[in-house]
């Protein structure tokens, strides 16, 4: 019994030392990683390694001691990364190859591979995590024109407590977006996905318009183009030739998902939208995901949300869609800008000072070709003190007419109409009514110089001022009809969001897809696609 008890107290004492020497030395070879990063980036079986700034912190908290203790959550991380594709981002990014491999090899592992392994792991679960909390694209870089504030989180805390959880399928799981749209966009994908897999839909031939009651063989395409998508169900097929009812009622299901002209005829627009390929609705969900990783986590209890890609307006209280409205916003060359703000108040019967940018660009030089511009657009002009200016007594190819301010008084011809509404911003940006409400009837409405037109504005101001008593819609048209200018504070003062989607589902579910006018889509697909900078 004694030389058994010694037997084994010695292989204690051998095993005790070999699991001391081996851990000092892969701690060795993390601390050296770590050490020369600023003369060697930092690789782990030639991988470089992204999150180097917060991968240091933690290894040099740890003293250079492995991060992951076991092998069951490595397991974990690789099956959370695999999964990373239903988020529209791909697993290649994460080291996932030299991670599987590492892994089925655990058992086989030498010192140097055992501290990549461990590398590898800490770098991917700080990178994927960083990805869904802030996107993998930088957003200012591929979109000039968006200036949301993205999350912000200690990358560090969270991954010291997803390990000291052992449960890395949580700790992923709590960083997801949660927002309701989100969630849709990733059951587009995953449909589209299989879209895909069953080899996507073929395109239908251009030629003349079809309209109900048309039998040829393109119909018999349009059919099996839209049984595809669910637009058309199988149970609705009918005479494959013929455009039946069924197949009327199809395409405008169509139409309104793509924002086409509502007839139920299959013209050029149409056909275009249809044969967008499989592959490219794909990556505009993949973009539109992207887009909300952009934003906070969840949006307010109160909010008007401005969908420019859409050209709509709709406001959300207690979770539900309060008013919908239709908007008009920037041209091309004046793209509305995206970003977030607070509502604080209303003009009824607006002034309109010119914006500096309008002034130069429109203006001035209208003003050059014909000095009775200004008469003619109701615009005064008014010096540093506010003395109103005599335009034929203005030099207008001096510098001085840019110094000037240019004024519209309220009235029915004015740029911004009955009321504006005002949110802080950096861009001279808001929500105004507008003298030119013929426009809302175009189906795409990109006409202003970057300010939000939004039809029926005096009812949006009626929900918005919340007042039955003192601002019902009545008191309100009197008071524009008196001509008046009069501010009326808001006292509970929604959260407004610019945003740029063209893709997205419904309170119901379905996936509606929309022109990228502006062409923001294009940058942002092809950084998703590109390696890790």
């Amino acid at each position: 019994m004694k030389n058994t008890f010694l037997a084994m107290l010695s292989l204690f004492i051998i095993l005790t030392f070999t699991a001391f020497d081996e851990g000092f030395e892969i701690n060795e070879i993390i601390r050296n990683k770590i050490e020369n990063q600023k003369s060697n980036p930092v690789r782990a079986e030639n991988d470089l390694i992204y999150c180097e700034e917060s991968l240091s912190k933690i290894y040099e908290n740890r003293m250079f001691s492995l991060a992951w203790g076991n092998k069951s959550s490595i397991k974990q991380l690789i099956k959370s990364i695999e999964e990373s594709e239903y988020e529209g981002l791909n697993p290649n990014d994460y080291h996932i190859k030299k991670l599987i491999n590492l892994y089925n090899s655990y058992s086989k592992l030498n010192f140097e591979q055992k501290a990549n392994l461990d590398l590898l792991a800490t770098d991917a679960f700080l990178l994927y995590t960083s990805h869904l909390l802030y996107g993998k694209v930088n957003p200012t870089i591929a979109d000039p024109q968006w200036h949301v504030e993205r999350s912000e989180e200690n990358p560090v805390l969270l991954f010291e407590s997803a390990i000291q959880g052992n449960n890395i399928p949580l700790s992923v799981k709590e960083v997801l977006p949660k927002h309701k749209i989100y969630l849709g966009l990733k059951k587009a994908l995953l449909i589209y996905k299989n879209f895909k897999k069953g080899g996507g839909w073929l395109e239908v031939p251009n030629g003349e318009t079809l309209k109900k009651g048309d039998e040829n063989d393109r119909i018999a395409l349009v059919k099996k183009r839209l049984l595809v998508t669910k637009d058309l169900r199988e149970n609705e097929f009918g005479d494959i030739r013929l455009f039946d009812d069924k197949l009327f009622d199809a395409v405008i299901l169509f139409q309104k998902r793509h924002n086409i002209q509502v007839d139920g005829s299959i013209g050029k627009k149409t056909i275009s939208e249809m044969n967008i390929s499989v592959d490219d609705r794909i990556d505009q969900i993949k973009v539109n995901l992207e887009r909300w990783r952009w934003l906070p986590q969840e949006f307010s209890n109160y909010y008007v949300k401005v969908n420019i890609a859409d050209f709509a307006l709709d406001v959300y209280k207690d979770g539900f869609i309060q008013r919908q409205h239709k908007v008009i916003v920037g041209k091309n060359n004046r793209k509305t800008p995206v970003f977030s703000s607070k509502i604080s108040y209303l003009v009824l019967n607006p002034s309109w000072t010119v914006p500096p940018g309008i002034m130069s660009v429109d203006i001035i030089p209208a003003v050059k070709k014909d000095i009775n511009y200004l008469k003619k657009k109701n615009l005064i002009v008014y010096d540093s003190q506010d003395s109103i200016i005599d335009p034929s007594s203005v030099d207008w190819d001096s510098s001085a007419a840019k110094s000037y301010t240019y004024r519209q008084p309220a009235g029915p011809v004015n740029a911004l109409g009955a009321v504006k509404f005002i949110f802080p911003n950096n861009f001279s940006v808001y929500l105004h009514d507008t003298p030119s409400r013929g426009l809302f009837k175009k189906i795409e409405r990109s006409f202003s110089s970057g300010c939000i037109r939004v039809q029926d504005p005096l009812l949006l101001a009626e929900f918005l001022v919340n007042d039955s008593i003192n601002w019902n819609l009545d008191k309100i048209q009197k008071q524009v009809k008196s001509k008046k200018t009069l501010t009326i504070p808001l006292k509970e003062q929604p959260d407004i969001h610019i945003l740029y989607w063209t893709a997205w589902t419904n309170e119901e579910g379905i996936i509606q897809f929309r022109n990228d006018f502006y062409d923001r889509d294009t940058a942002v697909s092809n950084a998703l696609k590109a390696e890790n900078q």
